[in-house]
Parts: C-alpha cells; sequence; structure tokens
C-alpha cells in the first residue's frame, strides 16, 4: 500500500493470514475420510442452488413490484428487495466457493492418504516401527555377530527406513500444506457473510473468492501451476467519485504530477514517481511491478524468500519422491509458499512505491532418474508480488512537498474521493531462479 510516511515511523500496513499453519500427526491423517469433504462439498452445492432459486423468485419481484405499487413504502420494499438480491448473490457465489474449496480438499487429503497408506505398508512389509510424529525406528534385531550377512542387513534396514520416512514427511506435510490454504479459503468466505451489498469492492472480494475455490483443484491436486489469490486489500480511501473535487483537489493533482514528472526525488525514486503519475492518470488500470529490481534492492527481500524456500524445500522434494516412486515416472511438482507480508522499509524509492506488499514463491519440484539411476531432484522458483495502490485516509503520514506544504495521506486518498485520481491494483513476478541449497 502506498504511504507518504517516514518508514520508520509508520506501520507495517501488511493484511497477515488470519489462519495457522498447523503440523499434522499420523493418527490425524489416518482418521481423514477425503470423502467426508467429497460429501460436504455437495451439501454446499445443494445451498448454492437454493440461493439461486431465492435469489430468481426475489428479481422478479423486483421486475413487478414498480407496476404495481406505489409511493413511499414502495419504495423502501423495493430497497430492501434489492439488498436481499445482492445478499442472495452472495450467498450463491460464496457456496459456489465453499463447494470448489472443499472439493479440493477431498483431491489433497485423498494424495497425502496414499502416500500414508504406502508407507504404513513399507512399514508392515519390513517390520518397522512409524511413531505418531513420523518418527520410522527400526527394533533391536538379534544379528548374528561376525556374520557377513549383518551388514547387509542392517544397510536394508535403513534404506527401508529412508524411503519410509520420505513418505511419511510428504503425506504429513502436504496434509498439513491443503488443511492451510483450504482453512484460508474457507476463512474468506466465512467473512463474506459480512456482505449485503455488491459494490465495487464487494464484488472484487467475491470474484476472488470464486476464483480460489476454482483455483485450489489445480492447486492440491499435485500439479499445481496456479496461483492462488492474494489476501484482501483494506478499503483504501473509499468510493471512487464520491465527493465533489474542489479546487484545492485539482491544485493538489496538478502539482503531485508536475513534481513527480519533474523531480522523483520528490517522492523518494523513480519508482515511486512512476506509481503516482500511474495514480493521477485515473484509469485504474493494474501495473507491472519488476520484482527482479525489488529483489536486487531490497537484499533482506530476496533473504526472506530464500528462507521461505529453505523452510520448505525437505518437505517439497519428499511429496516428490514419493510421487516419482508411486508412479515410476519423472514427476514436475508446483508448490507455493503461500502469501507472506513483506514491509519495503529497506529501500525508500520501493516503500514510497509499494509501502506493504504480500509475496509468494511458487516453485517446480522435479524429479528424474540420475545417471546411476537414482532420483535427482531440483527446484526452480519464482517470486510472485501483490499489492493494490491506496489510501489510508491517515492524517499522520505526511510529506512535505514544494508549493503545497505538508501533504497527508488523507490529502491523497481524497484524489480518488473527488474522481481526480484512481487507485489501483499492481504486481508481478521474478524471473524463474534454481534453488541451491
Amino acid at each position: 500500500m502506498a504511504t507518504f510516511g517516514d518508514p520508520r515511523k509508520g506501520k507495517s500496513g501488511v493484511e497477515e493470514s488470519a489462519v495457522r499453519r498447523d503440523e499434522v500427526t499420523v493418527s490425524q491423517l489416518r482418521a481423514v475420510q477425503p470423502k467426508d469433504w467429497q460429501r460436504a462439498s455437495a451439501e454446499w452445492d445443494d445451498f448454492a442452488a437454493a440461493a439461486t432459486e431465492a435469489r430468481n423468485r426475489i428479481r422478479d419481484v423486483t421486475r413487478r413490484l414498480p407496476h404495481v405499487w406505489h409511493g413511499p413504502a414502495a419504495a423502501a420494499a423495493l430497497h430492501r428487495l434489492r439488498v436481499l438480491l445482492d445478499e442472495m448473490t452472495i450467498a450463491y457465489r460464496e457456496s459456489r466457493a465453499a463447494a470448489l474449496t472443499l472439493d479440493a480438499a477431498h483431491d489433497g487429503f485423498r494424495l497425502a492418504s496414499t502416500w500414508l497408506a504406502e508407507a504404513e505398508a513399507m512399514t508392515k512389509a519390513a517390520d518397522l516401527t512409524l511413531e505418531d510424529d513420523g518418527t520410522v525406528t527400526v527394533p533391536d534385531r538379534d544379528f548374528p555377530q561376525n556374520d557377513p550377512d549383518t551388514a547387509g542387513a542392517e544397510r536394508a534396514d535403513h534404506d527401508h527406513a529412508e524411503a519410509v520416512h520420505t513418505r511419511v514427511e510428504a503425506a504429513l506435510t502436504y496434509a498439513a500444506d491443503v488443511d492451510f490454504h483450504v482453512a484460508n479459503e474457507l476463512e474468506r468466505v466465512r467473512k463474506a457473510v459480512e456482505y449485503s451489498v455488491l459494490d465495487d469492492a464487494t464484488q472484487a472480494a467475491v470474484r476472488d473468492d470464486v476464483s480460489g475455490g476454482l483455483l485450489m483443484g489445480k492447486v492440491l491436486s499435485g500439479r499445481g501451476g496456479v496461483l492462488l489469490p492474494p489476501p484482501e486489500a483494506d478499503s483504501g480511501s473509499g468510493e471512487h467519485g464520491s465527493v465533489e473535487p474542489t479546487d484545492a483537489d485539482r491544485q493538489r493533482k496538478n502539482v503531485m504530477g508536475f513534481y513527480a514528472m519533474l523531480s522523483p526525488a520528490e517522492f523518494g525514486g523513480t519508482v515511486a514517481a512512476r506509481n503516482m503519475l500511474h495514480y493521477l492518470s485515473n484509469t485504474g488500470e493494474p501495473l507491472n511491478l519488476d520484482v527482479d529490481d525489488m529483489l536486487d534492492d531490497m537484499p533482506d527481500m530476496q533473504a526472506d524468500a530464500d528462507r521461505n524456500v529453505a523452510a520448505n524445500a525437505d518437505a517439497w522434494k519428499a511429496q516428490a519422491l514419493a510421487e516419482y516412486e508411486r508412479t515410476g515416472k519423472p514427476v514436475k511438482m508446483v508448490q507455493q509458499t503461500g502469501w507472506q507480508g513483506y514491509n519495503a522499509t529497506s529501500d525508500p524509492d520501493w516503500y514510497h512505491a509499494v509501502g506493504a506488499c504480500h509475496y509468494n514463491t511458487v516453485a517446480q519440484v522435479e524429479v528424474v532418474p540420475g545417471p546411476d539411476g537414482e532420483p535427482q531432484t531440483k527446484i526452480n522458483y519464482q517470486v510472485h508480488v501483490a499489492d493494490r495502490y491506496n489510501w489510508d485516509g491517515s492524517v499522520n503520514k505526511s510529506t512535505d512537498v514544494p508549493q503545497l506544504g505538508v501533504v497527508t495521506d488523507k490529502d491523497m486518498g481524497r484524489l480518488h474521493e473527488a474522481g481526480l485520481a484512481r487507485e489501483f491494483d499492481m504486481g508481478g513476478q521474478s524471473s524463474v531462479r534454481t534453488w541451491k541449497g
């Protein structure tokens, strides 16, 4: 989110996930019944159908009412019916989003359960012990001392235990990912209960919820390849063009545009000035961010992305190896860390250009047979950034601009309200990078 404030004093402005990522145990995954998720999905689909029928009936009444009833009471009734129509439209769309999300959960938990079942079968066949946290232990064997076969038997135990552990780690970490992503999407649906009017902001939020539900099936199928919607942006300055512009508003726009073109340093740098000019262009069109430049200019952001990949790399490799061993074919799995908050305080230009934003690291994990027949893994990744250029209405965040004096975030947000500038989405992705860890 764009800001004029001092980066040392401003808040982060990052919307953190309301859902905590928890570990999953063997007993918890064993108890999961994927078909229950499928049944729940069908129930939400039934609710969506009921909401559609109610919506159609309300719409028919709103069309007939003006022809048979007039006066203040009729106008009030018509207004309430239109609100109810919006509510039923939201209910339909969010029910579909929930149904799609739960159906995707079925696919994800089924894959994790498949890996766990294979691990448990291998555990039994090799006479090993699988603990609830995924630890694999080899019982004490009464191997004869100085027997030439003892070393081979011990090595076989080690290989079996390692293979079981790979499957179990794949199953438990993937189940935790499924649980986290599904919970986040369902949390978005839960928040939508508060929506009652389909204004522009609500339309965008509902569209993201349905989009997220549609994409969940690909994200949790083991193939991936799509990006879940980022967290919902804050409300910004309100409705575009909702107030009449004043001469002071017009002067502020003209002076801000003049200095953004001729003196970018006044706005923190060239990127901040470019974003300001796009805001003042009043189109609202999305704007591309050069994420490679962001990572180069802010090494702490690159380090943060690297830490996220490092934290997930072992689990991603285990999942890809489990699928490689299950299918006997080369595997390419697409994974993502989920959206992380980042505050660009380390670089003045980027701070004034984006302030706080979110990024999601998407990785392709590839497993192929090596020259010796052993599987080889490789991780390539891209960093995706998403943000909304808006103003939070604060009078406490400000900067000095020649010929204008102190300009606050509230002043800048008013240009959007007055229809002289327009908030916009911005984002982009880095080039493909290879994980060296």
